[in-house]
């Protein structure tokens, strides 16, 4: 598949997928307070979800159909990228946490029948699987790390100053801005791998539950 055909396929998706993210958006602020915590947990997961989701597929278009943001956009993608890692596990923990407290028989939760607890586990245990190859490969993400922290989302670094965000400019200063050179960015592969993973991930989280118990806020 080229970066034409990438794109397209970008241009057809991502107006259901911020719907989607919208709707998302609005069932994390109704529910964050609600009196279910397993559906307070699933809802404030799925916007986690669909939100770097969302955030990766347009700053990947935007890199693919304007090379020459790459300086730019490439940096605010691994931004993103380590900011899903760092954080989807703390609401995937949360998720787990609830369903836990949902299986005492004393659990007053509303929604302790609409969750498949086991079926969670195996989504998500699936979702780590997928998204190993780019959680084991530890100098990439401790340059990761550097770049949120010194050149993305601090330009200065509190032990370096601009150092680090000036040897990323220079870095970027012989990378082709074409296409060819976008596909080849460590950061763009590893983000599409976590991108198919969290939409497989989003697409499993739905497997897990049945809305026949009602759940009120």
């Amino acid at each position: 598949m080229d970066a034409r055909e990438i794109i397209d396929g970008f241009d057809r998706i991502l107006p259901e997928q911020e719907k989607a993210l919208q709707l998302a958006a609005v069932n994390a602020g109704k529910f964050h307070a609600s009196n279910s915590p397993i559906f307070t947990a699933f809802t404030q997961l799925q916007f986690f979800v669909l939100t770097v989701d969302y955030d990766m597929r347009v700053m990947l278009r935007t890199l693919l159909a304007d090379p020459q943001s790459r300086v730019t956009a490439e940096k605010f993608l691994a931004l993103t990228l380590e900011e899903s890692d760092e954080f989807i596990g703390a609401v995937i923990g949360d998720m787990k946490k609830a369903l836990r407290s949902a299986g005492n028989p004393a659990s007053t939760d509303p929604a302790k029948n609409a969750f498949d607890a086991q079926r969670f586990d195996e989504v998500t245990a699936q979702y780590w699987a997928d998204v190993r190859p780019f959680r084991d490969d530890y100098a990439f993400n401790k340059t990761l790390r550097e770049i949120r922290n010194t050149v993305a989302g601090h330009i200065m670094g509190k032990q370096v100053g601009l150092l680090n965000s000036a040897g990323w400019i220079a870095s970027r200063a012989a990378v082709p801005r074409t296409t060819d050179g976008v596909m080849t960015s460590q950061i763009v592969g590893y983000s599409v791998t976590v991108l198919q993973a969290l939409l497989k991930y989003s697409r499993g989280l739905h497997t897990c539950m049945s809305m026949s118990d009602s759940v009120k806020g």
